[in-house]
This record gives C-alpha cells, sequence and structure tokens, in this order.
C-alpha cells in the first residue's frame, strides 16, 4: 500500500472520526452504510497490517534486587549497592588491606555463593587496575573457601555412593595379577574417597568384556565378582 493510499485513509478517517487512524475507527469506517470499496480496501488492509504484526519480545524481568545478578540488555548494574544492608566494603589498595578484606570475608556471616561473589568482585577490580598480588591473594581464598565446602557439602560425599568395590568378570580377575587388581581396587578407593562417580581411566581394564556381550550375558555367563575379594558376588557387602 502506497505512502498515498495510506494519507486518503487517514484523511478519510480524521474527517468522519476526528484524530489518528485506529482499528475500531477502520472497522467502523467499513461498516458505514455509505463506503466505498476504496475505503473498505484501505480499512481492510490497515486492520491486517495491525493485527497480524508478529509479537514483540518480551524484555526478560530483572532478577530480584540484592542478588547481585542482572539479564543481558538490563540497566541494572553489576556492582551497584542496591541492598545496602548486605553491602560489604572492599579495600584492596595495599596487601594489607586486601588480606583484611579476605580475612573479614573468610569470618562473615553470608552464604558460601555471596562470599565467592565477594572474593571475584576483589579478584577483579585488583586485576583491572593492575593490583595483581591482591588479585592473586583473592584467588587463593576463593580456592580455599571453595576446597573447604566441598569437604563439608553433603551431596559431594554422597556423590556415587561412596562405594569402593569394583566388579569384573571372574575368569578376567583370574587372568589378573595381584598388582593389577590392587592398582584397579585403589584408583575406585581414591575416587570414592573425594566423592567422584567413576576411578581414573588409568585403571580401566582391556578386555573385561568380550565384544559383542550382551545384558543377558552379564546375569548369565559372566559370574561378576568383587575384584578386591573375588570370593564375593559384585552385589555382596
Amino acid at each position: 500500500m502506497s505512502k498515498a493510499y495510506r494519507g486518503v485513509l487517514k484523511a478519510r478517517i480524521s474527517k468522519l472520526y476526528g484524530g489518528d487512524v485506529t482499528v475500531e475507527k477502520a472497522r467502523r469506517l467499513k461498516s458505514r452504510s455509505d463506503a466505498t470499496p476504496r475505503d473498505k480496501q484501505l480499512a481492510n488492509w490497515f486492520i491486517n497490517m495491525q493485527t497480524n504484526r508478529p509479537p514483540t519480545k518480551k524484555k526478560k524481568a530483572d532478577p530480584k534486587v540484592g542478588t547481585g545478578k542482572k539479564p543481558k540488555g538490563s540497566d541494572r548494574r553489576l556492582y551497584t549497592d542496591e541492598n545496602p544492608k548486605d553491602t560489604v566494603s572492599i579495600k584492596f589498595a595495599t596487601v594489607a588491606d586486601a588480606r583484611k578484606t579476605i580475612a573479614k570475608v573468610m569470618n562473615i556471616n553470608k552464604p558460601y555463593a555471596r562470599k565467592i561473589q565477594i572474593l571475584t568482585v576483589l579478584e577483579q577490580r585488583a586485576e583491572v587496575m593492575g593490583k595483581m598480588q591482591q588479585a592473586s591473594l583473592a584467588r587463593a581464598a576463593k580456592k580455599k573457601l571453595k576446597a573447604a565446602n566441598k569437604k563439608s557439602s553433603p551431596a559431594k560425599q554422597v556423590k556415587g555412593g561412596g562405594t569402593k568395590k569394583v566388579c569384573l568378570p571372574k575368569d578376567k580377575i583370574a587372568s589378573m595379577s595381584k598388582s593389577e587388581r590392587a592398582k584397579v581396587t585403589r584408583a575406585k578407593s581414591k575416587a570414592a574417597k573425594g566423592g567422584e562417580y567413576k576411578r581414573s581411566s588409568k585403571s580401566f581394564v582391556k578386555g573385561a568384556r568380550k565384544k559383542g556381550a550382551t545384558l543377558r550375558d552379564w546375569f548369565e555367563k559372566e559370574d561378576w565378582r568383587q575384584v578386591g575379594n573375588p570370593s564375593k558376588k559384585c552385589g555382596e557387602d
């Protein structure tokens, strides 16, 4: 539809109803008893144009104030003190200042994630200002905090069930030397102690199962036993 036609519709609507063109006014225009074919054509064009537009993308709502997070395109600043009561002052002009700040963060009564966030701010600001020693201290504190959190987290300890058992087919265990069996069981014990699900790939046993073996073979033929004590079946305690 050309600009001339749009101008015709606007002039017609303005003369009859006044104001700008709207969908409601266009519908009233085409339903008039004296509406011309052009009136109807222009009205239909305008209505279709307005009602068939692709939906505009809704701007993602900003997260709750005080979380320190913001979506892409948000006007909020990450380091703004949105919740003054929760603000922890950071000083790192000197190495001594950085040490005091880190000690305060490590002992403050805040959640683990909040402490990591504060130390990250300290690290990043120090790096931007060229204070690499202060940034290094912040990184070391984060590493220490993460290690302590991993050690105390029940979820990390339970991961993988903490089992130290390694199971292989009875025939395969019989073909392994004493040192080979010890290597596998040590690797599994170390992984379980660290809360890992799998042992090191270096301790994997090649040829444990025959090529093309099925789940039925696992149950009926292979007779899986505990590598540390082959007298016990895999599921026995």
